[in-house]
């Protein structure tokens, strides 16, 4: 069983990405039928991370405050996206499967040192560099003509950050701690989106909150310590798309046209 689990460990993300879409491939002709558009997508992210507990007491006389800002939603970034939206059958519901890939920075931290000294202490600042693939199942409703809400699961895969360089002479527990905070990202994550959206001909605009439903981060290890270290993601979206293909509207007999 330790040998499986080894095994799978090896596997990086990209490689069940591409497994996952791979066998979904022959799946689509079936619902070809009810294919309402593909389209690409990028997005204006404004970012929130959310860490407890607020003070870590570390060795060595170093300390970590993860509320240094008061938690803003001050940190920015970008997603892009491919998607494809089904129509159920005659209904005005959807789903809409997307592959995407978000970079967005995290909340800045301090990580004190010298809590001890009688000049007091000093700091440098650490903070996440989110960067992951995702795939997000998301179902959605036509609520008119030309708008749209959805909502759905994320699973994201998240990317790890290459070491620092520990130099013994330049406040080397904090080149440590650095690590130590960086490896402690968690590779999958499960998160929640909930949007609305507006079409115009073959322009896609929508506004979609996102919440974490599994941690970022857990727990972190120094000097043969574990810390507990939760952190949590919240997100505002701001995404414009551009339909590539989007079907001709077919409505059914005695029903309101429908979008496409």
């Amino acid at each position: 069983m330790a040998g499986v689990y080894s095994l799978a460990s090896r596997v990086s993300y990209r490689t069940w990405l591409v497994f996952l879409l791979a066998s979904l491939l022959p799946r689509l002709p079936s619902y070809g039928q009810h294919l309402e558009a593909i389209g690409v997508a990028v997005s204006f992210n404004v970012t929130q991370t959310l860490a407890t507990p607020e003070t870590i007491l570390l060795p060595s006389d170093y300390a970590i405050a993860t509320n240094g800002d008061g938690s803003k939603y001050d940190d920015i970034g970008y997603r892009l996206a491919a998607f494809a939206r089904f129509r159920v059958k005659q209904s005005r519901f959807f789903v809409q499967p997307e592959v995407g890939y978000t970079a967005t920075e995290g909340q800045r931290y301090l990580v004190l040192y010298g809590l001890s000294s009688r000049y007091g202490a000093s700091y440098f600042p650490f903070a996440h560099h989110i960067r992951r693939w995702e795939i997000a199942g998301l179902g959605g409703l036509h609520t008119g003509r030309h708008t749209y809400v959805l909502l759905g699961p994320v699973l994201a895969f998240n990317e790890h950050e290459v070491p620092l360089v520990v130099d013994p002479t330049d406040y080397p527990a904090g080149a440590k701690i650095s690590n130590s905070l960086t490896e402690s990202v968690i590779t999958t994550q499960a998160l929640a989106q909930l949007g609305v959206g507006v079409t115009f001909g073959r322009f896609d605009f929508n506004l979609r909150i996102e919440q974490s439903l599994t941690p970022y981060t857990r727990r972190f290890t120094f000097d043969g310590g574990t810390y507990g270290y939760r952190q949590q993601i919240r997100q505002g979206l701001f995404t414009a798309g551009i339909l590539l293909y989007k079907a001709k509207p077919q409505p059914a007999a005695g029903r309101e046209q429908l979008p496409y």
